[in-house]
């Protein structure tokens, strides 16, 4: 009958301590989801904090059943009239931490509280699906210790809580599970999951499969980062990093688009790349999440990973839609001709335009096409064009108002980004029968000086022109180096004016420019490189190669052994800890050296009895060595004061005056036992 009283009373209540920690360990659980909470869900929470601390002070009760089940329904409600898509993982992750601050209004025993932080670990979790930033595995890491912390308290008696040594035990027992982990990191196959749940706002896109004039231009406002690149061996020149996205063959009242998809390329049917006199140029991408299948590489690629495929137009794209960051291989040749022939379907689609639309630029082109009929000059005339008239490059282009842009942009602003001076381009060699596309992607990019990789960003955003010639194949032509070369060469900020550098975001004028605090940025962005190289990028690929190299061939019996020899490792350095730690304490040096002192003596005969103070067996060791009783009075008075009221100062060489003492007097006692 009392163990039942004591399960139903004191012993399944939660302490005071225990509760603000849990309370605690449940707030940091749940922070790092408010990027994509709403706001009433983060209300909601604050509310159920509050209720529970109030019924934790007697002022109000738990709610009644019909009340949570009121509640439980409305949460239901709540969220599916809140979120787009029933099935995303944006809306399960919201229903759970609605039901997760539920948990706390009707929290009354410890067993419910063992429940909710079994909740946290799994809640935080769930944000690493959504961030998976060095940034926030650190935060993680300490909500991790408080809800351990938090679990220690609950496991303490009411009287014994500390909430500081909680924290304190609970970060000793996350150290201690780091080597396991790692181990199991390293070694523990990368299963892909059986399942795929729709993310729509767990990345961002830059790039989109259709430009108006000028979105480009908003692109060169962020400094986000669109991919990183590692090169094997020398890097190309800036003029030579075009990593091509996608293909924009359709065109339709000012707007370019990517239109129906082309066909895979067969990797068989590929141009045999191996022959010839061009070098490929080998390189590793990891590039950020966009929602999409398509991939950056530089041109004519190859791709080198799984799960990367090739294009009919010589574009890269992944299986799936791209929701965390990806790492894939390529290799590139760069001037390499392809498409030498031009199917009929193929060249309908690169001359297509509607009809009667800019007819000042139908005139321009048809008045150059009599007077230079060949393609290659009549496109050198175009180019010419740009380069002598009064064409501007800019982040703040005019916005164009009229039904026929390309005129209004050719003619009346002529200052543009990137997308307008491909975008006129490509249209203007369709007026004289050439076929031509706009193609999107990214141009540069800036080489972090700490670990030499490559960094594209988002204002590294650009758009040229391909033209088809006859004996050529498709070729690269790009206006914007004729107007503004120095965005090719040397990147965009040494082609912006003024006004448009104060357009910049802050980090990339920072960034942009020089001193401790771009190196810090630097040395910052090179850790998070690393991050993701070897930790958010380690996927199958890799980790084949990373216990190939470890341990020569990898078979299921390698990777068992080095899991149970590194498990064994781990828990090893842990028990030796708990060993080390359960160690009989030292003891007083003073009270060390007397006892040292009496196993010497006692080999000598005089064996101290065990109720024998210091005083009485000084006195008889005295009397065998043929000293007088009375000097075991210094002896005693001074191990008293070093034990008892130690000097501020010199107790060091006290000490040692003691022991010599003691081994005079123990010598004195050895050399009269002999004779």
């Amino acid at each position: 009958m009392a163990d039942a009283r004591e399960r139903a009373g004191v012993g399944q209540q939660i302490p005071r301590l225990s509760l603000a920690l849990l309370m605690l360990a449940q707030a940091a659980s749940v922070v790092p989801h408010g990027a994509h909470l709403s706001l009433w869900i983060i209300g909601v929470g604050l509310a159920c904090a509050y209720w529970r601390w109030m019924v934790f002070q007697g002022r109000w009760a738990f709610p009644a059943r019909w009340v949570k089940a009121c509640l439980v329904a409305a949460a239901i409600v709540g969220v599916a009239l809140d979120r787009a898509s029933p099935f995303s993982l944006e809306t399960a992750t919201a229903l759970l931490i609605v039901a997760f601050a539920l948990k706390l209004v009707e929290m009354r025993s410890r067993r419910d509280a063992y429940l909710v932080t079994f909740l946290c670990y799994f809640v935080i979790a769930t944000e690493f699906l959504f961030d998976q930033t060095i940034g926030i595995a650190l935060y993680e890491t300490v909500a991790i210790v408080v809800v351990t912390a938090a679990m220690v308290g609950l496991n303490q008696m009411h009287a014994r809580i500390r909430p500081i040594d909680s924290l304190k035990t609970a970060a000793v027992l996350v150290l201690q599970a780091l080597p396991l982990m790692l181990v199991l990191f390293v070694f523990f196959p990368r299963i892909v999951p059986l399942w795929s749940v729709p993310l729509p706002g767990g990345g961002h896109t830059g790039i989109t499969d259709r430009v108006n004039p000028g979105d480009i231009a908003e692109l060169a406002r962020s400094d986000e980062i669109a991919l990183r690149v590692d090169f094997e061996g020398a890097m190309p020149a800036s003029r030579d990093l075009y990593w091509r996205g996608l293909v924009y063959s359709d065109y339709d009242a000012g707007v370019w688009s990517v239109g129906a998809p082309l066909a895979r390329r067969d990797e068989s049917t590929h141009v045999a790349l191996e022959h010839g006199s061009i070098r490929p140029i080998s390189y590793e991408v990891l590039q950020e999440p966009n929602l999409e299948t398509w991939l950056f590489a530089l041109e004519t690629p190859e791709p080198q990973s799984d799960g990367v495929q090739l294009t009919r137009d010589y574009r890269l794209v992944a299986r799936e839609p791209l929701h965390a960051l990806y790492r894939f291989r390529a290799r590139s040749f760069l001037g390499l001709q392809t498409d030498l022939t031009l199917s009929d379907s193929a060249r309908r689609r690169a001359l297509a335009l509607p009809d009667g639309d800019n007819p000042r630029a139908r005139a321009f082109a048809a008045h150059l096409h009599m007077a230079e009929p060949e393609p290659v000059r009549y496109l050198a005339a175009v180019l010419r064009t740009i380069r002598t008239e009064p064409y501007r490059y800019t982040l703040k282009p005019p916005r164009l108002e009229s039904n026929d842009p390309i005129d209004e942009f050719w003619f009346d602003t002529r200052a543009g980004f990137c997308s307008h001076f491909a975008g006129a381009f490509a249209y203007l060699a369709r007026l004289a029968g050439i076929p031509a596309r706009m193609v999107g992607g990214y141009q540069g990019g800036e080489v972090n000086p700490v670990t030499g990789h490559l960094v594209v960003r988002q204002y590294d955003a650009h758009a040229w022109t391909e033209v088809w010639l006859d004996g050529r194949g498709w070729v690269r032509y790009d206006p914007t180096a004729a107007v503004a070369p120095e965005r090719i060469e040397r990147g965009l900020e040494a082609a912006l004016s003024a006004p448009d550098r104060e357009a910049l975001a802050t980090f990339t004028s920072l960034r942009l420019g020089a001193g401790a605090i771009a190196n810090a940025l630097y040395y910052l962005e090179s850790v998070e490189h690393r991050w993701n190289l070897w930790v958010v990028g380690y996927d199958g690929d890799m980790q084949h190669r990373y216990v190939r190299d470890l341990m020569g061939d990898v078979s299921p019996v390698r990777i068992g052994l080095a899991m149970l020899l590194g498990g064994a490792a781990s828990l090893g350095l842990v028990a030796l800890t708990l060993f080390w730690r359960r160690r009989p304490p030292p003891g007083n040096p003073v009270e060390r050296a007397f006892r040292r002192f009496t196993e010497r003596v006692g080999r000598s005969g005089v064996k101290r009895a065990p109720s024998e103070t210091p005083t009485a067996y000084l006195t008889r060791v005295l009397a065998a060595s043929g000293r007088r009783s009375s000097q075991a009075d210094p002896l005693v008075e001074e191990i008293e004061q070093l034990l008892y009221n130690p000097p501020a100062a010199g107790a060091g060489a006290a000490l040692r005056r003691l022991e010599r003492a003691l081994r005079r007097l123990n010598m004195d006692v050895a050399l009269r036992a002999r004779g």
